[in-house]
Parts: C-alpha cells; sequence; structure tokens
C-alpha cells in the first residue's frame, strides 16, 4: 500500500482503522487469536486497532503490518503523520479578530456588551447541549437510573465504549497459576469473563471461559468462548440483568488435550 501526499491530508483514525481491516482481510483474514500469539500483543488492542476508537500505538501497527506482509516502514509513516495531525488538532486554538466598537461607543462599552453577549452565548450553548446531546447520543441512556450507555448481551467489549471505564472487579488465581477473572464496566452495567493461563503451554491447547447471570447458569444470556492456542482468552459481554442479580465467571484449559477445570464460579 503506498502512502500518498493527498492520502495524508484527507487522512483519518477512523480510515486508517478500515484500512487496517482491508489489510487483514487481504493476508486471508487472521483470527485475533492468531495475531495474539505471533505479535505478542492482547486481542483487546488489537481489536481497538481495528475498530478505529483510537489511533494504534506505532508496536501494534508494526506488528499488524508484518504478520499481514505488509511494509511495516510505510505504515508507521502514515500512522506518525496521522498522530501529528490529531496532536496539533488537539492543541490548536482559533483566534478570532476582535472588532473596532461602531462610532460613538467606548472601548470600555463595547467590551462590556462583548461579555455579556459571551456569556448568554455560553449559557444558550449549555442549554442546548443538555436538551440534544440525549437525542444526538443514540447509546446514551437518559435514565439516571440505569446504565449511561446502552449495551447488549453478546457485544464484543473491546468494540463498545464500556472498555473506556472497565476495570477488573475480581479475580482469583486458580489450578496451574491460572488467572480467573470478570471484568465490569460501570457505564455500561455490563460485564465480561477473562481467563489467563502462565503455565507457556498454550500450543495445540485449548482456554474456555464462560460468563452468566447466576440466575440463569445456562440461560440465553450465556456467553462463551473457547480460544486455541493462546495463553488467554474472554468472552463477549453480558449486561446485568437487574441490580441485585450476580454475574458468575468459570473456566478451563487444556494441557495435551486433557481438560483442566478451573474451579467454582467466580461471581459479583
Amino acid at each position: 500500500m503506498s502512502t500518498t501526499s493527498e492520502q495524508r491530508l484527507n487522512d483519518s483514525v477512523s480510515q486508517f482503522a478500515a484500512d487496517l481491516r482491508r489489510l487483514r482481510l487481504d493476508a486471508g483474514s487472521p483470527t485475533l487469536a492468531r495475531l495474539q500469539s505471533e505479535t505478542g500483543i492482547s486481542r483487546t488492542v488489537l481489536s481497538e486497532a481495528f475498530g478505529g476508537r483510537q489511533l494504534p500505538s506505532e508496536r501494534t501497527v508494526v506488528s499488524i503490518a508484518r504478520v499481514c506482509d505488509a511494509d511495516p516502514a510505510e505504515w508507521l509513516l502514515r500512522r506518525d503523520a496521522l498522530a501529528a495531525a490529531v496532536r496539533e488538532a488537539a492543541s490548536g486554538a482559533v483566534s478570532t479578530p476582535v472588532a473596532a466598537p461602531p462610532p460613538g461607543v467606548s472601548r470600555r462599552t463595547a467590551a462590556w456588551i462583548g461579555i455579556g453577549s459571551f456569556a448568554a452565548g455560553i449559557v444558550a450553548s449549555i442549554a442546548v447541549v443538555l436538551v440534544l446531546v440525549p437525542l444526538l447520543l443514540p447509546g446514551q441512556s437518559a435514565d439516571p437510573s440505569g446504565p449511561q450507555i446502552v449495551v447488549a448481551s453478546g457485544e464484543d467489549p473491546a468494540q463498545t465504549p464500556c472498555v473506556d471505564d472497565a476495570s477488573v472487579a475480581t479475580g482469583d488465581t486458580r489450578a496451574d497459576n491460572s488467572l480467573l477473572e470478570i471484568v465490569w464496566s460501570d457505564k455500561c452495567q455490563a460485564g465480561w469473563g477473562r481467563i489467563t493461563r502462565y503455565d507457556g503451554l498454550a500450543n495445540g491447547n485449548t482456554v474456555t471461559i464462560a460468563i452468566y447471570p447466576q440466575t440463569s447458569p445456562d440461560g440465553p444470556d450465556r456467553q462463551e468462548a473457547t480460544e486455541h492456542d493462546v495463553q488467554g482468552a474472554y468472552t463477549t459481554l453480558v449486561v446485568r440483568p437487574s441490580d441485585d442479580t450476580l454475574l458468575c465467571a468459570e473456566g478451563s484449559f487444556t494441557v495435551e488435550g486433557e481438560r483442566i477445570d478451573l474451579g467454582d464460579p467466580l461471581c459479583i
């Protein structure tokens, strides 16, 4: 893929991510598990790079390009140019020329008029934002007692805003020094399960992780994932049905084909 001056001028983070997705498609659509295995970069970070919510790091871009048989130098050059443009846009300020006061009006009077107009404009702008933002942002909830961001069970958390405030709500060391966790987003009122193995025996083996509402372990909201040849895996989202419903995660992995169960569910 060649990088041109025109392309850089019209580039954006979303377009960059779209081209990364095209690069991945042209390379035969390697799975996130394979990309993670070959790059050493987590599936979450890789998914965010393809999602276009933010500009990926230099290491992530170079690693994806190499796995997909592209020229890392060209992609890195484009990424750095885009990063510079993003920084410039974030730090740039637009200056507005100050008009001379009309004849017969002193500069002091004109200044007070300007301050009053500016204050009135701020008040009007705030009112417009308060009224329109809930209408313009379809992912936001208007109910302050419910989730601030509306998502559905089964969505990939890395493709949602839930990752922005997500943190590990609970975790426990299990068999063979593995780690079972539940990651939780307050804004989404949703969580997902995650398991990480530290035995270095990923090749030829699997990791399985599941999360579900405690009231319905095998119900339609149960989310389960099995990944091959990886050190870790995570599930898709489960939205908490109610404030008093616990979410529970359980998992297992294999060693030379033998299943190692991680024991009792972990719940929050």
